[in-house]
Formats: structure tokens, sequence, C-alpha cells
């Protein structure tokens, strides 16, 4: 199977290294461009010099980074196509070691980008009806998920998820040599994308001098989902750095509240530790609150949160706002035991919760 053509309109084929050396069939499928993915000295190919060519260097491993490259890829396969060579369109070769993987996620991805209405499953399908070896590893389904995800951006680098993507791997990277990462990608110093509109929005304070800690955006979603008969995707560790979903009713087996990285934790962050505690920001409070762990913590609802930057319950309070033309503007404050509740000023006599 050294040239399989991908179905469809686009004169599009995958192959391994060894189509490059099998000019009878090169020239009956008429290429007049290769992109290649793989590292390699192509000097000793013969007439290599009458093919437009585009190199990508990387290796077929799991974390590679290759979704930082579709768009290149992707622009590059388009024109190819539409302009080609000689004032005739161009017919492209994809290919890496053996046609398997790193090719055929270059060519996933640019059908995403091309056809809106294919998925990564789908694109992959109808790439194995002519080349039935085709499996990109799962480091590479994962970033065409991604990709998918994002829209096919064609500013990739500045995504505010592709960032969020880029910092994982670092904080990864850091954990296994047993240290945080050199840098911390405060969540509320950077772009964020539109979420899901809610009608809850909710904030935290400090129960001791009231300070702001975290809005809804910035909250982590962490609840266990329902029991089903089949694995979910809870079943796995959750991410504190991934988008914040919408806001879920108090969930009474958490005693903590997780939150993405956020700027007022810079002073414990820089230090470079693996873990360590969260204080309040309040200069004049500097309560404790809870703490960080860049391996993950297990909250006591059983869900595992990695990285995990925690406020205990018990230290913050969870105010409730409704936001306009929910019947109006309310504001509420939940205490511990999921009990509603106005909390007076330090100093004010009677009861602390009306």
């Amino acid at each position: 199977m050294a040239l399989s053509r991908v179905p469809g309109d686009d004169e599009l084929f995958i192959g391994g290294i060894f189509t490059l050396r099998r000019k009878t069939t090169l020239a009956e499928a008429g290429i007049t461009h290769v992109l290649s993915v793989v590292k390699f000295n192509f000097q000793s190919i013969a007439d290599w010099d009458k093919y437009e060519h585009l190199g990508i260097e990387v290796d077929d491993v799991e974390d590679e980074n290759l979704l930082g490259e579709f768009e290149r890829t992707g622009a590059w396969i388009e024109k190819a196509l539409r302009e080609g060579k000689d004032g005739k369109k161009g017919k492209v070769l994809v290919h890496c070691a053996m046609g398997k993987s790193r090719s055929v996620t270059v060519a996933i991805a640019y059908l995403l980008r091309q056809y809106p209405h294919h998925t990564v499953s789908s694109a992959l399908e109808l790439i194995r009806e002519s080349r039935p070896i085709a499996e990109p590893n799962d480091g590479f389904i994962a970033q065409l998920e991604l990709y998918k995800k994002m829209g096919c951006p064609p500013d990739i680098e500045n995504h505010p998820q592709y960032r969020r993507w880029i910092f994982q791997k670092e904080v990864d990277l850091a954990v296994a040599v047993g240290q945080g990462p050199s840098r911390v990608r405060f969540e509320d110093e950077e772009k964020q994308e539109e979420n899901e509109t809610s009608k809850r929005e909710v904030e935290l304070r400090c129960r001791k001098c009231r300070r702001t800690l975290a809005k809804t955006p910035y909250i982590v979603d962490h609840l266990p989902a329902p029991a089903k008969s089949s694995p979910s995707s809870t079943d796995g560790p959750i991410s504190s750095l991934a988008p914040a979903l919408p806001p879920t009713p108090i969930h009474s087996a958490c005693f903590h509240h997780f939150l993405q990285p956020l700027s007022w934790m810079r002073p414990a962050l820089r230090e470079g530790l693996l873990q360590g505690r969260l204080e309040c920001p309040n200069s004049k409070c500097r309560a404790q609150l809870g703490r960080y762990a860049w391996q993950g913590l297990k909250c006591s609802c059983g869900v595992w949160v990695c990285p995990a930057f925690s406020v205990q319950k018990s230290r913050a309070d969870e105010v409730v706002k409704r936001k306009e033309g929910n019947n109006g503007p309310a504001i509420g404050t939940m205490n511990p035991d999921g009990r509603g509740g106005i909390r007076l000023p330090p100093g004010m006599k009677g009861r602390e919760n009306l």
C-alpha cells in the first residue's frame, strides 16, 4: 500500500517514506506537491527538485506537538490543491514513515479545516476507506479533538484553549521531575473564550475579611456524574486548567472549592514548589484558605482535580447572584450547610447569619 488517495473531490494522497522512491507510482498519480511529516534527509531522493515540498519534523510520539502546525499544513495543502504547478491544479502527497499516524493526522486536520461537517471520527473513517492501516496515536487524536473544539482557528498559537493546553504540558513535565512549573498561567490575566450563559453566578469571598477570591468563570466544576452502566469522562482526573462550566447546585459531599490558577495566588506559586498553602490575598487578613498541589488533590466527593487549587468551604462564603431578567437580581450567601443567609459585617451584634 504505497499510495492511497483520500476519497472525495481533493487530489490528496497518503503514503510512507518508501513511496518517494517509486517514481512510476508518483508519476501515474500526478503528484506535484509533497508534505513530509517526518525527520529525513531528502537529498538522496532522485529528481527531488521537481516537487514543491514542505517538511514538518516531528516524531510519532503522543506528547509531540502537531496541533500547532495544523494551520500551516492545512493552508499549504489548500493552496497546493488550488494553484498547483504550471497552471494546473496540484496533487498532494502527505507522508510520514509508514503512512499510518503522523501523515494521517495532518490529513484529518486538513479535512476538519476545509469541511466543517467532519468530525475526527468521520474524517478518520473516510481515510480508512482507502487506507485501512490509518491509525494516529492517542496523543494526536486528542490534539485533533481539541483542534475541532477550538473551531479550527487560523491563529492557533494565540487561542486560549491552545495556550492552556501548552501550559498543561509544561505542568506535566514539571511534576514529572518533582517540582512546580517555571511559569504560571493565571487565568484571570488571560483572554477568555465565551462560555455558556447561566442564570446563576457565584462569587467566593474570604469568610474572615470578605475579600473576593473567585467568580464563576474561574471555579472548577468537578461534581461526579450520576452512576452509569458505562464509564464516563469523570472516571479520570479533572483538569483545573479547562474552561469552567456553568455552576451547578451545591454538592454536600464536597468540602472544597477548586479554582483555576488566579493572580492572587502568585506569591505562593512563584516559589516553584510542588505543593503548599494558599492564604487570603488581603495583607491585613492572610487567613489560610486551603492549599495547592500541582500533582493534584482528591476531593472528599472522590474526584481527582489536577492540578489542584483548593479553598476550604469552611473558609469561604459562596455568594450566589441571579442575573437580571430572571425575576430581578438576587444576591445571597450560602453557608457550608447549604442554607442561605446574609453575613453581617464583623463587629455587629446578634447572630452572624440571618
